[in-house]
């Protein structure tokens, strides 16, 4: 195993595109009449067909570009990179019928994100299509109030899109928030594959605010709920891996479970099974936020083997503070966008918004079936991140994130023409994202 050494230049080269990102930011912009967007900019446009009726719609996107650090020198993955590259089409046929088209420009294997029909009677609305399932409160979370470079380990347990229906809406006036459903039990997959179980994934989660009617105060944004699902499992599409934030966009894991094994060919399986608890509470200019989820893999049975189950546990614990003054708000379940108080400006002396993000997560894995001599998967990882959040403008803003990663196991991440191989057994990675959200 060879020895981890920190890079001298490191420091240098952060500083260079920081400086380089304020830079093309503070640059002087063309401008419109009197500095401001014409009055017809605006999120919203309406059409309106010869029968009188009027059509809604707005366009959105996400763009996201990254530079990673790596400090061990076994890792080969310092680079630019293209994070997300998303457009989004949301209209509205009337008022009660939605339609969401989200599309992913980058050449992964599956770029239809939400998509989706909507269609709405009180508070209470049903939607169909290709959307993330409802588990877990950091996955429901938007991408805007992400304030770390990457969601924590535990999002690989609670899985994310797939085709389906759901019901959702809020009940005994707001008071809880729900969302329930059935899925195809593939995970994050539009395409339609057979297998031996054709029963459907069912999953739901339950919020609840009880003191969201006060007009302010220490506990108005306080809520707590939980999570849950069942399938029975696809055996030929067991695919389940578990990334650290440095690990996302790469092959890298730390942790590998598939229908085959390091002891075998998988030849039966039985369920899946996730449960999930989590609070939230927003205060002021400061959020926290936690969760721990448990997964369940019952019956995988190798071949020549007695059937076992695989257990899975995570956990995190968030904290946001807004340095100059915003103020977080949990609604409807999920945590609201934080626009700054002032967009920046030079000529008026404003600078936008910073907030300050802390993390700690924590990923337990199954070592009944972690084969000693593979070096692809860990007992368990601890996680901690830190990140400086600089909001430019309501759709703009520049992340600083460094992420520490403690593994119980070494990994093996390199192998050298000459048969040795390079392990790492910690994982240190700054994170510089220029973000355009709208």
């Amino acid at each position: 195993m060879r020895n981890l050494n920190f890079h001298p230049t490191a420091p240098v080269m952060i500083a260079v595109l920081i400086l380089t990102t304020v830079m093309i930011s503070v640059y002087p912009k063309p401008n419109f009449a009197n500095d401001t967007p014409p009055a017809e900019i605006s999120k919203v446009f309406t059409i309106n067909d010869n029968s009188g009726n009027s059509i809604k719609f707005k366009f959105g996107g996400i763009f996201q570009v990254d530079y990673r650090y790596y400090t061990e020198d076994e890792r080969a993955d310092n680079r630019f990179l293209v994070r997300r590259s998303q457009i989004e089409f949301t209209g509205w046929l009337n008022e009660w019928l939605k339609l969401n088209i989200e599309y992913e420009l980058k050449d992964i294997p599956d770029q239809l994100l939400d998509t989706y029909a909507e269609v709405s009677f009180d508070s209470q609305t049903l939607r169909i299509g290709h959307f993330k399932k409802p588990f877990s409160l950091e996955v429901q979370n938007a991408e805007d109030v992400q304030y770390f470079a990457e969601r924590s380990m535990g999002v690989f347990l609670g899985g994310e899109r797939d085709v389906g229906v759901m019901l959702h809406g809020s009940l005994f006036k707001a008071h809880m928030h729900y969302a329930g459903g059935l899925f195809n039990a593939e995970t994050d997959d539009v395409a339609n594959r057979g297998d031996g179980h054709d029963a459907p994934e069912l999953v739901g989660r339950l919020v609840f605010s009880p003191f969201v009617h006060l007009s302010s105060g220490f506990l108005k944004y306080l809520q707590v709920g939980a999570s849950a699902s069942y399938a029975k499992i696809n055996l030929g599409n067991l695919d389940f891996k578990v990334k650290t934030s440095g690990m996302i966009d790469t092959n890298r894991y730390i942790y590998v479970l598939s229908h085959d094994t390091k002891f075998g060919v998988l030849q039966d399986a039985d369920a899946r099974w996730r449960i999930g608890a989590e609070a939230a509470w927003a205060w002021k200019s400061l959020a926290l936020q936690g969760e721990y989820v448990r997964l369940t893999y019952t019956n995988l049975k190798p071949a020549g083997d007695p059937a076992r189950d695989a257990d899975f546990a995570t956990w995190y614990i968030s904290a946001i503070y807004f340095l100059t003054g915003e103020q977080p708000e949990f609604c409807n379940g999920i945590l609201k966008a934080v626009p700054p108080i002032h967009s920046f400006n030079l000529e008026n002396g404003k600078y936008g918004g910073l907030a300050l993000a802390l993390r700690v997560d924590h990923f337990d894995g199954d070592k009944d079936w972690i084969h000693p001599s593979a070096n692809v998967s860990v007992d368990n990882a601890d996680g901690y991140s830190i990140a400086l959040n600089w909001l430019l403008l309501p759709v703009h803003r520049i992340i600083l994130d460094y992420t520490y990663t403690d593994l119980s196991d070494p990994i093996r991440v390199r192998v050298h023409p000459d048969g040795s191989v390079d392990y790492i057994n910690k994982e240190n990675v700054v994170t510089l994202r220029y973000s355009i959200d709208f």
